[in-house]
């Protein structure tokens, strides 16, 4: 039997306290870190919103608002806004979310209909010097797209894509593959990237490809909102910005308002 001294476990102990703590810890549900000195703050948020549909089965694009108003950020990007199967035809979600919310909506339709648009939107207070759509459907699989817009942010020009993944793997890997190809192209712009990724699974090969991308993701618990316990809403940044912070938000209005929470981040601009 190997005896060691007091001193010598006592040392192992703390290297392997040390080597814990560098390890990078997954699954991490929250981080409240200060925005480093000379960077701008900028706060933002994800959230599916389900057609503005709640869990009691209500439409109330009235309590969708009323949680974009809490979070109090300076963008956010949504999806599943709009009529499909829930909520009330005919209704433009997206001009009723500009209307009472005090930010530009700017809307990344997925499905047109006599009846009503859906898909996508990115809400701002921040000047948009750019925004474009983007096609990201794959084969006869529902249509997706995702918004790719740049904003000013104390006259730095940044990147905002704002997207709602497929649900086959498959089909993932295609759009994945898409928005790091655009990202790719213009390394020099800060990006900001954020949706509903329908990604759930930590040794996903679609989620690899992002985090060998993307420098950090903000990626608590985010859905069902009754128990979180699916990482599926995430927040990626690369090009200079880091991730200070973030969180799920959890409140008795957001745990009814839609089947997911809103994730929200505080980011760092250089």
């Amino acid at each position: 039997m190997i005896r060691f001294s007091r001193d010598r476990v006592q040392r192992i102990a703390a290297a392997l306290r040390a080597a814990r703590a560098r390890r990078p810890r997954r699954g991490v549900d929250r981080r409240n870190a200060p925005v480093p000195d000379g960077m701008v703050p900028l706060r933002v948020a994800t959230w599916n919103v389900h057609s503005c549909v709640g869990l009691d089965a209500r439409f109330a694009p009235d309590r969708v608002a009323q949680v974009i108003r809490d979070l109090d950020v300076d963008l956010i990007g949504l999806q599943e806004v709009g009529w499909h199967h829930r909520g009330e035809a005919g209704m433009d979600q997206f001009a009723f979310l500009e209307r009472n919310t005090g930010l530009k909506a700017y809307a990344g339709p997925t499905k047109h209909s006599e009846r009503a648009h859906y898909g996508n939107a990115l809400l701002t207070r921040l000047p948009v010097r750019s925004m474009e759509t983007m096609d990201i459907s794959v084969g006869k699989r529902e249509p997706r797209g995702a918004i790719d817009a740049v904003l000013e942010i104390e006259g730095r020009a940044v990147r905002v894509i704002v997207a709602h993944l497929g649900l086959d793997p498959w089909e993932r890997a295609k759009q994945v593959g898409d928005i790091v190809e655009r990202v790719a192209k213009q390394p020099e712009l800060p990006t900001l990237f954020m949706g509903d990724l329908n990604e759930w699974t930590p040794s996903s090969p679609r989620l690899r490809h992002l985090a060998a991308s993307f420098v950090d993701v903000a990626n608590p618990r985010s859905f069902h909102a009754r128990m979180p316990t699916l990482r599926l809403d995430r927040i990626y940044v690369t090009g200079g910005l880091q991730i200070p912070a973030f969180e799920v938000v959890r409140s008795v209005l957001t745990r009814r308002a839609s089947d997911h929470l809103p994730v929200r981040a505080t980011l760092a601009v250089p």
